[in-house]
C-alpha cells in the first residue's frame, strides 16, 4: 500500500485537471496514489484518465452530477485511500514538485496541516501548458511569477517564498480544502466532512478543522513550503450560506464528544 493517498476534488475542467496531474507527476515524493474525488464532470474526465498511465496508481470516484456534493465523494474516496496519511488537493491547484514531500514530512501526530495558495488569474490560468509545469514555473519564487505578479496577474505570490516558513512560523491561518493533509484514522475519528453542506464558498473547510480542532487535533502550518497555485475560473455562487451554515453549526461542536456527530454515510458505507 502506499504511503499518501492524494485526494483530488474535481468537478469539470479537464484542461486544469491535466495540469494537476502533470504536476503530480514531477513529485520528489513518489510512493502514493491518487484518488480523484469526480462530483459530477461530464464523460471527457473518465475517457481521459482511462488512457492516463502515470508511475503512481490512479482511482477515479465518480457520483451523478446533483449540484455541489463535494463533501459526500470526498468521504467516499477517503474510505477508497489506501495510505495511511492523506492529502487533499483540488483539481484546479498546480503544486511544486516537493508538494508531497513537505506535507509527508512535516506530519505529526495528534496534528493535521493547513497551507495556502497562490492565486493565478483566469485569462492567465487559461495560458498555462505543460512545458511552464515542466520547467518549474510553479516549484517557487521565479521571474515569470514576479512580473505576473507586480502586473496584477497573479495575487499571494508571498505564499512561494519558502523563507517565510522560518519568519511567520505557526501564525494563525484559517484551512482550505485544497491544501490540507492529515493521518487517515484520525479524519475517520471524526466521520470525514459534513455532508450537510451542499453549497461552494468554504464552509466545509472551516468545518472539518473546527471538528478536528474540538477532538483534540492540533492544526500545524505547512504555509510557504507545500507550495501551491490556484488557477483562475469563473465563479458562480456566492460564500454566504456556506459561511451561514458554518456559524450555526459550529456553536454546537463544545468537545471530542461532539465533533464527529455530523451528517455523513461513512459509517453506513463501512458497514457495506
Amino acid at each position: 500500500m502506499p504511503k499518501v493517498s492524494v485526494i483530488i476534488g474535481a468537478y469539470n475542467y479537464l484542461s486544469y485537471l491535466k495540469l494537476c496531474m502533470r504536476a503530480l507527476e514531477r513529485q520528489t515524493f513518489r510512493d502514493f496514489e491518487v484518488i480523484i474525488a469526480d462530483d459530477g464532470s461530464g464523460p471527457e474526465v473518465r475517457e481521459w484518465l482511462d488512457s492516463y498511465a502515470p508511475f503512481f496508481p490512479v482511482k477515479h470516484i465518480w457520483q451523478e452530477d446533483k449540484g455541489f456534493r463535494k463533501c459526500r465523494i470526498l468521504n467516499r474516496a477517503i474510505l477508497e485511500s489506501g495510505g495511511e496519511y492523506i492529502i487533499f488537493l483540488d483539481a484546479d491547484c498546480v503544486v511544486a514538485k516537493d508538494f508531497i514531500e513537505a506535507h509527508w514530512k512535516r506530519r505529526k501526530e495528534g496534528a493535521f496541516l493547513g497551507g495556502r495558495r497562490v492565486m493565478m488569474g483566469r485569462r492567465l490560468s487559461e495560458g498555462v501548458t505543460f512545458e511552464m509545469v515542466d520547467n518549474g514555473s510553479f516549484d517557487g519564487p521565479t521571474l515569470w511569477g514576479a512580473y505576473q505578479s507586480l502586473s496584477g496577474r497573479i495575487k499571494y505570490y508571498e505564499e512561494s517564498l519558502r523563507i517565510l516558513s522560518r519568519i511567520r512560523g505557526e501564525a494563525p491561518f484559517s484551512l482550505l480544502g485544497c491544501n490540507f493533509s492529515v493521518h487517515r484514522k484520525d479524519i475517520l475519528s471524526v466521520n470525514g466532512f459534513d455532508e450537510e453542506y451542499e453549497t461552494r464558498g468554504g464552509g466545509e473547510d472551516t468545518d472539518i478543522s473546527h471538528r478536528l480542532k474540538a477532538a483534540g487535533f492540533k492544526m500545524r502550518s505547512a504555509r510557504y513550503v507545500a507550495v501551491q497555485f490556484h488557477l483562475g475560473h469563473e465563479k458562480t455562487e456566492s460564500k454566504d450560506a456556506s459561511a451561514r451554515m458554518f456559524r450555526e453549526k459550529s456553536g454546537m461542536v463544545r468537545g471530542p464528544e461532539d465533533a464527529g456527530k455530523v451528517k455523513s454515510r461513512i459509517a453506513e458505507w463501512r458497514k457495506g
